[in-house]
């Protein structure tokens, strides 16, 4: 039974109480600096809400000497003995099992219902995975797959390519996160200037036709505002997370409804 702190995300309860697991999904398309701190601080306050967290990083290879989703897959014995006392949330490598899962015949309702099997019904399960992989395992599933943007260099680039595929091949909508610098006096959040995220919308907007509406969120998880609007990606995010226990009919009618929900009371957090 989860208890949830009596804060402004208090609204959103009855939204976030899976009987079946969830699986939302982390893109992860090269700006790993930036990417892997805002994934944990997710975990922490998915963890903080009560729910048992999985992350499957698919940007990491199972191996004999690093086991992970591939052989959770052969045997679901290992998973639930090896985490007996497992940690607040649990990262499991999984690029081989995910890109077994995505090769010819793909049946993605059959994936996901095999992946809902190995975890308990009363858990979260992020796929943290490039948009390659993340499209054939959730595309056009209503998924909303967060992909994070920062000032570096390259991440312009790669998080347009990733968007991109996204939109078109995936007919996903992202939850598109700015990631604003702190500043080393005061430790907030920077007023936005010119970043990635401005020139990610000119771009999506000129060549995609897509309106991007990006969340800004400090880079550094120290302030309480900034775990307060963590608190609310986690539950944005839970909001169009996909059932691992849906059959496809079902699937579909999620997907047409989560296509009616009205993201605009997050415009706050714009």
């Amino acid at each position: 039974m989860h208890e949830f702190p009596a804060n402004q995300a208090a609204g959103l309860q009855g939204l976030v109480q899976p009987s079946a697991p969830r699986m939302m999904a982390m893109v992860s398309h090269g700006d790993e600096k930036a990417e892997l701190p805002l994934l944990w601080r997710l975990c922490w306050s998915l963890a903080n809400l009560g729910y048992a967290v999985t992350v499957l990083d698919a940007t990491t290879f199972e191996s004999d000497t690093n086991p992970g989703l591939d052989q959770l897959l052969e045997n679901a014995y290992w998973h639930s003995e090896a985490h007996l006392d497992a940690p607040a949330w649990t990262v499991i490598p999984s690029g081989k099992a995910i890109q077994t899962l995505c090769a010819p015949p793909m049946r993605q309702s059959h994936n996901l219902r095999r992946l809902g099997s190995l975890f308990a019904h009363d858990s979260v399960v992020i796929l943290y995975s490039r948009s390659e992989w993340l499209v054939p395992m959730m595309g056009d599933s209503g998924v909303a797959p967060l992909l994070a943007v920062s000032p570096e260099k390259t991440s312009l680039l790669t998080s347009y390519r990733a968007l991109k595929r996204l939109l078109i091949n995936g007919k996903l909508e992202p939850t598109i996160v700015n990631l604003v610098p702190t500043s080393p006096s005061t430790g907030g959040a920077m007023a936005p200037q010119r970043t990635n995220t401005t020139s990610l919308v000119e771009c999506a907007k000129n060549f995609l036709a897509y309106d991007v509406k990006a969340i800004n969120l400090p880079a550094s998880g120290g302030e309480e505002n900034s775990s307060a609007a963590v608190q609310r990606l986690a539950l944005r995010l839970m909001e169009s997370a996909v059932s691992l226990g849906l059959d496809s009919a079902t699937m579909g009618q999620r997907v047409a409804s989560n296509h009616l929900l009205n993201m605009d009371r997050f415009a706050g957090s714009h």
